[in-house]
């Protein structure tokens, strides 16, 4: 049997150990930054009703956990357990594949077909997107869908074991493409075209820690899609100079995105990702007036200047809710007037979305556009402008925001997610009132 001084030394010793982050939260620790994206949770305000209902409780509890001295040194600590033994990860959304490759679930979902939403559905999507199609062309600008590449289509064989099992079903890239050809929707199949060019390429296309396309592909995307506006118009448009590409494990930019939200303490070994090093030749060149609308696989491909040295100083508009420049600034599409306007200042039009997004996204969007182009003016631009009101007024009341945060519990969705659907949800039930 131990002492009774043995047992107060390591009665001592353990208090410490555990009293240590509450000692280091006192004296002003900060803890290291967490990859990937989680709510900064901030001291809530106190008042009787969210004492009594304990939602005060709930809150302190979620701020006084970020604060903890040392929590995160135990979250890569708990996460890196998880990754070496028992190969997955933490966060909800990752799935960890063969010889480091990782995935984000939406990306094997849709190379599966697990989240198909099937033809008919898709079909009146396409065929809402022609009649917006047909309202451009009237005004002569043109319409372009690209169809980004997949990493779940393209590196199926990194899959988990346990995805042999499931049964492949139709999925919703190959329904956009019949659809596309069924009610003439032009587009760049670059999907397709990357699994062709699978094992014949000099550099690795998919960076195995991301779920974005690499440095060197946006470089050939860009590449093609320039060559195509070219011929379209029979321009000749600034064009991209490759002065050296330099391979290395050391990641940039989204290279290594998705092992930044794994949170291991070791680096996950990376694959020899290609980086180029590029000018412009802008002598003689012609622009383009072209509006970009879609999801983060077109910031890949701005990095080689589309919107400023390719295009004529144009806009992205991410997801159509933010409107993204050149320039290191920010706005809502929602601050526009009159959106069908600024559509319609632009030649051509480019939608791009991949594989992952294809479910709901670009659905949505097509939607949005096609209430714009046909019942404008009478409702052109108020879907936006009802929503962003309507999250105004969910942020000024309590009882409306509580309801909303039990919702995001429910659905184990952010808070921002949950303030997002409240709000289209409220603009649309307006507007079907207002106009029935």
């Amino acid at each position: 049997m131990l002492s009774k001084r043995i047992k107060y030394i390591l009665f001592v010793f353990l208090t410490i150990v555990i009293s240590l982050p509450m000692i280091f939260s006192f004296l002003g620790y900060k803890n290291g930054k967490l990859g990937g994206y989680y709510e900064k949770k901030s001291m809530p305000y106190f008042s009787t009703h969210i004492f009594n209902s304990l939602e005060y409780q709930k809150r302190l509890e979620g701020a006084l956990k970020q604060e903890t001295g040392f929590s995160d040194f135990f979250i890569r600590f708990s996460n890196q357990f998880r990754y070496t033994f028992l190969g997955n990860a933490s966060a909800h959304n990752i799935i960890v594949g063969k010889d480091n490759f990782l995935y984000t679930d939406s990306y094997v979902n849709s190379a599966l077909g697990i989240d198909f939403q099937g033809k008919e559905k898709i079909d009146s999507t396409i065929m809402k997107l022609s009649v917006v199609k047909d309202s451009l062309k009237k005004k002569g600008i043109d319409l372009i869908f690209i169809m980004a590449p997949g990493k779940g289509a393209y590196y199926p064989e990194y899959f988990p074991l346990r995805y042999s099992l499931i049964q492949r079903k139709p999925t919703n890239y190959q329904a956009y493409i019949s659809s596309f050809k069924k009610y003439g929707i032009e587009y760049l199949d670059f999907n397709s075209w990357f699994l062709s060019l699978k094992g014949k390429t000099k550099y690795e296309l998919f960076p195995n820690a991301s779920v974005h396309w690499g440095h060197y592909a946006c470089y050939l995307a860009v590449d093609s899609l320039t060559n195509y506006l070219d011929k379209k118009y029979s321009i000749d448009l600034t064009r991209i100079k490759v002065k050296k590409i330099n391979v290395s494990n050391q990641m940039q930019g989204t290279d290594d995105e998705v092992e930044k939200m794994v949170n291991c303490i070791r680096d996950i070994p990376n694959k020899p990702t290609p980086r180029l090093e590029f000018e412009f030749d802008t002598v003689n060149k012609d622009k383009l007036k072209v509006l970009t609308i879609g999801d983060s696989y077109f910031f890949g491909m701005n990095e080689f200047g589309l919107l400023n040295m390719v295009f004529d100083n144009c806009e992205f508009w991410y997801y159509m809710k933010e409107v993204k420049t050149h320039l290191p600034e920010f706005k809502s599409i929602a601050y526009y007037d009159d959106i069908k306007k600024e559509i319609e200042k632009n030649k051509t039009i480019i939608i791009i979305f991949t594989e992952s997004n294809l479910h709901s996204a670009p659905i949505q969007i097509i939607d949005d556009l096609h209430y714009i182009f046909t019942s404008y003016p009478k409702y052109e631009n108020e879907l936006l402008r009802q929503k962003e009101k309507y999250k105004m007024l969910i942020a000024q009341d309590e009882k409306w925001e509580k309801d909303i945060l039990k919702k995001a519990d429910k659905y184990n969705i952010s808070l921002y997610e949950a303030i997002e659907r409240d709000a289209e949800f409220m603009a649309r039930e307006y507007l079907k009132k207002k106009y029935k």
